[in-house]
């Protein structure tokens, strides 16, 4: 599901809890014509207008939502709190294969190579952990914690990704970044500190750009 596909979904989801399934009202609600809101959540691909940037901040501000809100993809219109999520991967040892020291914007920059594993489910063969120093990233990533980087995985708009830059002696920007986007052109970023918004990075400066499965405690690592 690409960023548009989202929006239009959330969009479509909203209109339904909210005003009733009625076009009418919240077309109201948010300060657009009826028949524009209407070719935006068309099912018809040929003549569906898309939920741009701009207008997606707009109707999150209008309607009283969370920033970014409408980017998140959503896999079921009904909550799942109180439903626990069977795990269907088999639990394997990844390696911790360094530390990383986090700094200013979330950059960090490896170091001494760190003992340990994690038992995690996961299917990708590839997988490693790195563990964070510092507190750049906090609440949503706390100093000790360990990133579960998948390489195989797919990206998904709404989740972290680990990107790598590409630098003098392979010692590029490395970052741990909400995924806004990613199209055969560049990534769309957010900062997991909001105090330093958004960033679009070309593919051609990215060595490469992949998945972070989970962020676990350190109670979780294995000696």
């Amino acid at each position: 599901m690409d960023i548009y596909e989202a929006r239009r979904t959330n969009l479509r989801a909203i209109m339904n809890a909210r005003f009733d399934g009625k076009m009418v009202a919240l077309a109201a609600a948010v300060d657009r014509a009826q028949s524009y809101l209407s070719r935006c959540l068309t099912p018809n691909e040929t003549h569906r207008k898309r939920i741009g940037e701009e207008l997606a901040r707009d109707i999150e501000a209008k309607l009283g939502l969370e920033p970014l809100s409408l980017d998140r993809p959503k896999t079921s219109d009904q909550s799942n709190v109180g439903q626990p999520i069977p795990i269907t991967s088999p639990f394997r040892q990844i390696p911790i294969v360094g530390t990383a020291q986090l700094g200013a914007e979330g950059y960090w920059t490896a170091l001494n190579p760190s003992e340990g594993h994690i038992n995690f489910p996961t299917q990708d063969k590839d997988a490693y952990a790195l563990r964070l120093r510092g507190d750049s990233m906090s609440p949503a990533i706390r100093s000790g914690w360990v990133a579960i980087i998948e390489p195989n995985g797919d990206l998904v708009p709404g989740e972290y990704v680990y990107i790598k830059l590409h630098g003098v002696h392979d010692e590029g920007e490395s970052m741990v970044k909400e995924l806004l986007r990613a199209d055969d052109y560049e990534v769309s970023l957010m900062s997991i500190n909001d105090a330093f918004g958004r960033r679009s990075i070309p593919w051609e400066q990215i060595q490469h750009c992949y998945p972070v499965g989970a962020i676990v405690p350190p109670s979780k690592i294995v000696q």
